[in-house]
């Protein structure tokens, strides 16, 4: 059974004036799971402000009495009707039942994104989660998700000149490489001396099992004769 305990703790819509705070929340928690911190002030931004995501519905943070923002979800739907779900706790509250309570809102919000969704259509909601994060990979996996792939990111580093006279710069690029098909391999050196690897799983929950998966199901069974 899975115990809650908000104390001295309140759920609550998100606001624009919440970007300042929730960019600090995600960068602790990307600094923890990953050992980097990059700036991502402009991405949180961007997703803010797409045409098909509303602050009011779409997201939900976790504020202490003082207003310290804790936790943060958010639910987002792309251009094939498939979902994706984003949920971030700090580390220090972590394990009190914060993430479970996003997961349960960003689903029933999910949910009831699917009445505009064509019931033929299998819908699934996916979460990239930090393999280092592992109370995020089992809370996933005690909602019912499955993991589905695994990946890494590697973040590179190299001088960069502008010119002779001018100081070396560090030049940073993001590759990332899919797992799926290496044989089971799930782990690589974490650092060299040139990039970080940052290594993280998909998982995947499906909401509406439309007509294309029923088919899929069908011809993978066997044929009695």
């Amino acid at each position: 059974m899975t115990v809650i305990r908000l104390r001295n703790l309140m759920q609550r819509a998100l606001h624009v004036s919440d970007l300042k705070s929730v960019t600090a929340l995600l960068v602790a928690c990307e600094r923890v799971d990953t050992g980097l911190a990059d700036s991502i002030s402009e991405d949180v931004l961007r997703t803010w402000r797409s045409p098909d995501f509303h602050l009011s519905t779409d997201a939900w943070v976790i504020a202490t009495t003082t207003g310290h923002i804790v936790g943060y979800a958010q639910v987002r739907r792309d251009e094939q009707a498939q979902l994706s779900l984003l949920v971030r706790v700090h580390p220090d509250y972590r394990g009190r039942g914060i993430g479970t309570l996003l997961v349960w809102l960003a689903e029933e919000r999910a949910r009831h994104l699917l009445s505009s969704v064509c019931p033929d259509l299998t819908v699934t909601l996916s979460a990239t989660v930090s393999c280092l994060n592992q109370t995020a990979c089992h809370l996933f996996e005690r909602e019912g998700y499955q993991p589905v792939r695994h990946f890494w990111s590697l973040f590179i580093e190299q001088e960069e000149y502008c010119d002779e006279t001018s100081e070396p710069r560090k030049l940073s690029m993001d590759l990332v490489v899919d797992a799926h098909n290496l044989l089971g391999t799930t782990s690589l050196p974490k650092r060299t001396g040139m990039y970080v690897a940052r290594q993280y799983a998909v998982y995947q929950k499906v909401l509406q099992t439309g007509k294309d998966l029923l088919l899929e199901v069908l011809e993978a069974q066997p044929v009695a004769v």
